[in-house]
């Protein structure tokens, strides 16, 4: 027998020991495509647009109730898609470990839009549109078998900012474009009749290169724990501070460094930071939106997300 061949026995055994230190644990998963959670007004249109999730989770039937975790794409506010490469992947990976997850839609502007009363009116509506979709799955949570205590956001770029505004920017925090032409309803107002009744809360969320319009936003009893990830050379959305997408006119953003100064200045430790420094925007991609994931730079992300996720579940609510 060759050296490097390995015998059934062998293989068999070698097959038990992954199985049980772990290395082979994902489990199959299974997609439920296009399913509303509420309609709303686009940016521009009078009429009502469905918005839309697909949901992910481990294949099999249990009544067992799992975590969710939400995710939101990318784009700048005026392209992207629930099923974008690393929302798919995000959401495929999260089932794996055995929970489920949700990508969803969110309003976008029409590119002739995109200024900075459009950026500014257009991440209020998404962020309306967070909250719409948590309260959307507080009210079915039985449907869906999550627990409503084990809820978590996570979305990237303009995902991130959408989570952001809607974790803690208050009604008298809102910029004056969200009162005009028309004015804007509150922040956690809108979704369905369902959702209506539903308070608007999260375990935790997952902001990868994000940014918020003001770091004072962030009042001390705003405490849901977050974890930031952020490219140290993104010139996008900078993880310090400056203009979004470098260009004096648009709006003014404060990244992941303020941010997590913010919390430390409040004096809160439920929030952790991962910079890294020789990383621009949306490094998981090898090309900047060409839905070409760099799989071992989205495995590292994953894997600090995954832990958070895991972590935050475990603990008691």
């Amino acid at each position: 027998m060759r050296p490097n061949h390995l015998s059934p026995k062998h293989f068999l055994f070698l097959t038990l020991v992954l199985l049980l230190t772990g290395t082979i644990s994902a489990q199959q998963v299974h997609v439920r495509h296009a399913i509303p959670y509420c309609n709303a007004q686009y940016p521009g249109e009078d009429k009502m647009r469905r918005l839309c999730f697909d949901f992910y989770e481990p294949e099999g039937h249990s009544d067992t109730l799992r975590p969710l975790v939400i995710t939101l794409f990318g784009g700048g506010f005026v392209v992207g898609s629930r099923d974008y490469e690393d929302m798919v992947a995000w959401c495929k990976h999260f089932a794996e470990k055995g929970i489920a997850a949700a990508s969803i839609d969110y309003r976008l502007m029409p590119a002739h839009k995109f200024n900075a009363k459009g950026l500014v009116r257009t991440g209020y509506m998404a962020a309306q549109d967070v909250s719409a979709a948590v309260r959307f799955f507080k009210a079915n949570a039985d449907k869906y078998r999550i627990d409503t205590n084990r809820i978590f956001l996570l979305g990237q770029s303009a995902g991130a900012v959408a989570i952001l505004h809607a974790l803690y920017m208050d009604e008298d925090e809102r910029p004056s474009d969200t009162f005009l032409d028309p004015e804007l309803p509150p922040l956690h107002s809108t979704g369905n009749a369902a959702a209506m009744k539903q308070k608007f809360s999260v375990a935790g969320a997952v902001l990868l290169w994000g940014c918020i319009f003001k770091p004072d936003m962030i009042d001390p009893d705003e405490t849901t724990p977050i974890c930031l990830i952020h490219g140290g050379k993104d010139v996008i959305l900078p993880p310090d501070s400056g203009y979004a997408f470098s260009i004096p006119g648009l709006p003014y953003a404060y990244g992941s460094q303020p941010i997590a100064d913010r919390l430390t200045e409040l004096g809160t430790t439920s929030f952790e930071l991962h910079l890294f420094d020789d990383e621009p925007h949306v490094f998981y991609f090898k090309l900047l939106y060409m839905f070409n994931l760099d799989q071992q730079k989205f495995d590292k992300c994953f894997n600090i997300a995954w832990d958070f996720v895991r972590r935050k579940s475990s603990e008691e609510k």
